[in-house]
C-alpha cells in the first residue's frame, strides 16, 4: 500500500470530492511537467475523472500540449485555454497562478492521480447502482436484462481501469515495429493463440483475440471432435503439433448438445488415444485403465471450463464468460478460447417471428462478446444438407448473418464418409478456410482417428489462395 506523503491533502469522505487533490495534481504537472506529467498518464488518469469539471478541461489542454511535443508550463496552458476560449471558464489567469504558486509538489503526483482514479470509480460506480435500483423499481419484464446490465456495467468499469495506461506514440510503434520484425522469417510465429496445427497456424497466424470464428460441418463429420481438439491444444501445451514453448490458456465450452460426462470421456479419448467405445460399454483392460489414469492426471490439470446448459441465451452465456474472464485475470491470466457447440441450438434473448432475425441476434451478440472479451470464440454450425463433396459459404444454415459477423468460416470434411468408408481414404479429412477477414484462404489436410475421434495434422500438405 502506498504511503501517505507528509504534508498531504486530508483524503475526504467518500461522499465529498477531491477538490484539493485535484488543485494539488494540477499544479504539480505545470510547475514541473517534464517529470509530473509522464507519471500522471502512466496512471490512466482521465480528464473525465475530475470532479471539478474545469480541472478536467486543464488537464485535458495539457495532455493535447504534451502530445503535440510543446511545453506543459504555466504560461503553455494560459496561451492554449486563451486560444481556445476557455480561459474564463476555468477561474482566469489568476486561478492558474494560484494552481501554480501553492501545489506545484512533483514527487507526490502518483498517489494524487490514485486518489482522483479512485472516487472517480466510486461516483461511477454510484450512478450504476442508482440506475439498477431505479430499474428495479420500475418491475421490469426481464430479470435477466437487469442482471446483465448490472455486470456488464462493472465489468466494463474494471476493463476500463485495467485496459492499460497510455503511452507516447514513438515508443509504442517502436514495440510493434520490433515485433513485426521479429516475427520476420519465422514460419512458426504467432500472433495469436496457437491452433496446435502448424499449417492452419501458418494461414492464420493462430486465432486471433476479438475473432469470432465459425466450424461448420454436415453431420457425422467431426465438428465437435476438431472443436475438442482445438481445446486441448489451447489448454494443453504437449498436445500441439508445435509451438509447445507457448504457455496453456484456458478454455470455456459451453455444450448445448453433449453433458459435461461425456465431453470429458471424449477429452480424455483425444489426450491418450483411448477406445471410446471401450470406455462406454465398460471393457476397458488393465493396462488401458493405467494409461486412462495418465489422461485422467493431465486433462485434470488442463483449465478447461465446461458448461452444459441446454438452449443457452447470448445473455446467459455473456454473463457466465464475464465472470469466469474476470475471475482469471484476478489470478494473472485470461481466457485464450471460447467453445460453442453449436450456434443454432442456442436460444435468442428476445421472440422474433422470424428464424433467420433470432440467428443474426445470436451471431451479433457473439461476435460483441469476442471483442468485449478479447477472445476468440469458436462456434460450431450446422450446414445445410447438400450432396457437394466441398462445402460453401451458403451452405452455413441461416448463412446470411453469420457469414456477416464471422471474421473466420471453417469446413471439416472427412473423404472416408463422402466415399462410403472405403479403406483407401480411411481417416483422410481436409479443413476448408473459406472465409478469413484479415489474410488468405486455403485448405489443410488432416487425419481422423475414429477409434479415440480426435483430429491429428496430415504430413506436409495444406493449400494457399491469395
Amino acid at each position: 500500500m502506498t504511503d501517505i506523503p507528509e504534508n498531504n491533502p486530508a483524503r475526504p469522505s467518500l461522499s465529498q470530492p477531491d477538490l484539493e487533490v485535484e488543485r494539488c495534481i494540477l499544479g504539480a504537472m505545470m510547475a514541473n511537467w517534464p517529470d509530473a506529467l509522464p507519471q500522471v498518464l502512466e496512471s490512466n488518469l482521465k480528464p473525465d475523472d475530475f470532479y471539478k469539471k474545469a480541472h478536467g478541461e486543464i488537464y485535458r489542454i495539457m495532455i493535447e500540449l504534451y502530445n503535440s511535443g510543446n511545453p506543459v508550463d504555466q504560461v503553455a496552458v494560459y496561451n492554449a485555454l486563451s486560444t481556445q476560449g476557455m480561459l474564463s471558464s476555468i477561474g482566469g489567469g489568476t486561478y492558474l497562478s494560484e494552481l501554480y504558486d501553492l501545489y506545484g509538489v512533483p514527487e507526490n503526483v502518483g498517489y494524487y492521480a490514485k486518489l482522483i482514479i479512485d472516487r472517480a470509480i466510486l461516483r461511477c460506480l454510484a450512478q450504476k447502482a442508482a440506475e439498477i435500483s431505479e430499474k428495479c423499481r420500475s418491475n421490469p419484464q426481464s430479470v435477466q436484462e437487469v442482471l446483465d446490465e448490472a455486470e456488464g456495467s462493472i465489468y466494463k468499469i474494471r476493463e476500463e481501469r485495467t485496459s492499460g495506461s497510455l503511452q507516447i506514440v514513438a515508443d509504442h510503434m517502436n514495440e510493434v515495429f520490433d515485433k513485426i520484425t521479429d516475427m520476420r522469417g519465422k514460419n512458426d510465429a504467432l500472433s495469436g493463440v496457437p491452433t496446435g496445427f502448424t499449417y492452419l497456424d501458418r494461414l492464420t497466424g493462430g486465432f486471433q483475440p476479438t475473432d469470432m470464428i465459425v466450424l461448420g460441418g454436415r453431420p457425422g463429420m467431426g465438428k465437435t471432435s476438431l472443436a475438442l481438439t482445438f481445446a486441448l491444444n489451447v489448454a494443453i501445451s504437449s498436445q500441439r503439433e508445435s509451438r509447445k514453448d507457448l504457455p496453456p490458456l484456458p478454455v470455456a465450452v459451453f455444450s448445448l448438445e453433449m453433458s459435461t460426462e461425456q465431453l470429458i470421456q471424449r477429452l480424455m479419448c483425444q489426450i491418450g488415444h483411448h477406445d471410446l467405445l471401450a470406455i462406454r460399454s465398460r471393457s476397458l483392460e488393465d493396462d488401458e485403465i493405467q494409461k486412462l489414469t495418465i489422461s485422467s492426471s493431465k486433462l485434470r490439470q488442463a483449465p478447461i471450463f465446461i458448461d452444459e446448459t441446454a438452449a443457452i441465451r447470448p445473455i446467459e452465456l455473456r454473463a457466465k464468460a464475464r465472470r469466469l474472464q474476470s475471475q482469471l485475470q484476478n489470478n494473472g491470466t485470461k481466457l485464450g478460447l471460447i467453445v460453442i457447440d453449436y450456434l443454432q441450438l442456442m436460444r435468442p434473448n428476445g421472440r422474433h417471428n422470424i428464424r433467420e432475425q433470432e440467428i443474426s441476434e445470436i451471431s451479433g451478440s457473439l461476435k460483441s462478446l469476442a471483442k468485449e472479451l478479447k477472445v476468440t470464440i469458436l462456434t460450431l454450425s450446422q450446414l445445410k444438407r447438400s450432396d457437394e463433396k466441398d462445402p460453401s459459404l451458403s451452405d452455413l444454415r441461416e448463412s446470411g448473418a453469420i457469414e456477416q459477423d464471422a471474421d473466420m468460416v471453417l469446413f471439416v470434411v472427412r473423404k472416408d464418409l463422402l466415399k462410403n468408408g472405403s479403406p483407401e481414404f480411411k481417416g483422410d479429412s481436409e479443413l476448408y478456410l473459406r472465409k478469413h477477414r484479415n489474410g488468405p484462404t486455403g485448405m489443410i489436410k488432416l487425419r481422423f482417428i475414429d477409434y479415440c475421434s480426435t483430429f491429428e495434422p496430415c504430413t506436409n500438405f495444406y493449400s494457399v489462395n491469395r
